[in-house]
């Protein structure tokens, strides 16, 4: 697809996105810096320069990124984000460490104007982000664009959209593609990357994190079982399978949405559960049966203290999301059957009978009453949790060492 004819759609989309953006500042509180942010009117950098530009688009690349991000700081760091989630977990961790905005929308004058405003010289693009017009102004700007922890998912790579118009042109931008998976490289090659520029580097969420210190319980009073990035009916099914086993554990959930807690407090009173929410609680009350967790970053610390985590996205068909969240903390894990955005990573932990993979909500069931009733069968999940965690290779220092290099090539 031609710029001009790409510029050409953007423009007679204007009114729908403009609209979704309202909309989106409004239902997830990303205030008028949201607006303005992303189309382009960003404040200019307090900082004298911000030359490495790291992307990450939602929580999840925000977490992806916070090790990369903090081993480069003294170069002076841009982040950004395109969600008011990611935002604020970016400002949580990094305060004025770093520079925070987010994402032009994908104009030619707003990613024209934040080039201008903040003048990077690479950015690193965590998982996969491609904008075309973005990528055309970074590189006539001499801006050099690497992918960190490439992917390309199924649906992206069946897409005819993305394969034969959106992702070629891009792609023949980039400095660098650092896939997580061989596949993966494969793919951006057959979207259109030039071959000499895929790098098959390994996946970032294989690799062996070394927490410094148990965060603090954020329920100190009552033991809890956890469900974290949680989809729509996902939340059902849980409960539903919660109240079976007849557990006297507080069950948690943390939705993948936070922008959904409302709906799905809603819905699980209508159920007939004693519901509470994170932000509104000051004390736990006692006869509370589901904690819903609407703040951000805080899903180690639950991970960290839960009984067993239930990670989502995998009883219905989203893909899956980070197992090693919980995995990293030792804690027995339980996952669906639709995990093929963590076929990997899953893959690795069931070859050392550290996960246990359902099949349909009876056998979810099953497993869940096991590992709430079963003390011995838990506790020998969670160790081979902590020793297949602990056999996973660094790829963190290995993405660092490629960033610091591509930053000094920068000048």
């Amino acid at each position: 697809m031609s710029l001009i004819l790409y510029r050409t759609l953007w423009f007679f989309m204007t009114p729908a996105i403009v609209f979704w953006s309202l909309h989106q500042m409004i239902t997830r509180h990303g205030g008028l810096t949201y607006l303005l942010e992303r189309f382009g009117f960003a404040k200019k950098t307090t900082r004298l320069a911000t030359p490495v530009w790291f992307h990450a688009a939602s929580v999840g690349e925000i977490r992806l990124a916070i090790p990369l991000i903090s081993e480069v700081l003294e170069h002076g760091v841009l982040v950004t984000c395109n969600t008011p989630e990611a935002y604020r977990l970016a400002t949580k961790t990094f305060d004025d460490k770093v520079t925070i905005r987010y994402c032009p929308l994908d104009y030619l004058q707003s990613v024209k104007i934040f080039i201008k405003k903040h003048q990077p010289a690479s950015v690193f693009v965590v998982e996969t982000e491609v904008w075309p017009e973005l990528y055309e102004q970074c590189y006539r700007d001499g801006v050099a664009i690497h992918i960190v922890n490439g992917r390309i998912s199924d649906k992206t790579f069946r897409s005819v959209l993305a394969r034969r118009w959106l992702y070629p042109g891009a792609l023949e931008r980039v400095t660098a593609v650092w896939a997580r998976e061989a596949d993966d490289a494969k793919r951006f090659v057959a979207m259109g990357c030039p071959p000499e520029k895929v790098h098959f580097t390994g996946s970032l969420k294989m690799t062996r994190r070394i927490h410094e210190s148990k965060p603090e319980n954020p329920l100190p009073h009552r033991d809890f079982t956890l469900a974290i990035s949680t989809h729509p009916e996902e939340e059902r099914i849980i409960t539903e399978v919660w109240r079976g086993v007849s557990s006297v554990n507080l069950l948690v959930l943390i939705p993948r949405h936070p922008p959904r807690v409302p709906s799905i407090i809603k819905a699980l009173e209508s159920e007939g559960f004693k519901v509470g929410r994170a932000s509104s609680l000051t004390s736990l009350e006692v006869d509370i049966d589901v904690l819903v967790v609407d703040t951000i970053g805080e899903v180690d610390a639950y991970c960290a203290h839960a009984s067993f985590v239930f990670v989502g996205g995998s009883m219905i068909d989203a893909g899956g999301h980070n197992v090693f969240e919980p995995v990293s903390r030792g804690r027995a894990t339980i996952v669906g059957p639709h995990t093929q955005n963590f076929a990997a990573e899953v893959e690795y932990l069931n070859s050392k009978q550290a996960i246990i993979i359902v099949e349909t909500d009876e056998s979810l069931y099953e497993s869940w009453q096991k590992l709430t009733h079963d003390l011995v069968f838990r506790e020998r999940l969670e160790a081979c949790a902590r020793e297949a965690y602990s056999a996973l290779p660094d790829k963190v220092s290995d993405y660092v060492a490629l960033i610091n290099q591509a930053v000094k090539a920068r000048g």
